[in-house]
């Protein structure tokens, strides 16, 4: 196998990205999205049209990790393809480290990116490998 090389732009986006979740922080998380942007995974697809229930999904989406035992994550680009200037997909490889001496979560996303202004921001999130968080019960 061989090591991706993404452009600078896209790799200090997936740098921030990372560094977003590694803090917990869905409101920080949430403004690397597009608006409107979705997600789409095994069971369906969510479209979210305003920032406000992006911000809501990656709030709820940290609150999963810490209760799951989020240590830290870091990535490995897997595929790039520039798509004209103004949008990319990126394939990333994860690697999710847990609490308690448990084995590290590992899984691949691809994103869909667009240039906002000078920025790269999700557009859509295709999230076929990660496995499944317990939810708890909405009260």
């Amino acid at each position: 196998m061989f090591a991706v090389i993404l452009p600078h732009s896209i790799q200090a986006f997936f740098d921030e990205y990372a560094a977003a979740f590694n803090a917990l922080d869905g409101d920080a998380v949430a403004r690397l999205y597009a608006v409107p942007a979705g997600i789409v995974d095994a069971g369906g697809s969510t479209h979210w049209p305003d920032f406000e229930a992006i911000r809501a999904n990656m709030v709820a989406l940290c609150r999963l990790y810490r209760d799951d035992g989020f240590v830290w994550a870091r990535f490995a680009p897997s595929a790039h393809i520039a798509q004209g200037e103004i949008f990319a997909v990126a394939d990333v490889a994860w690697t999710i480290e847990l609490d308690g001496g448990r084995p590290p979560k590992i899984f691949n996303t691809t994103y869909n990116l667009m240039r906002v202004g000078p920025a790269w921001r999700v557009l859509l999130c295709t999230a076929y490998g990660e496995p499944k968080l317990k939810q708890a019960p909405l009260a």
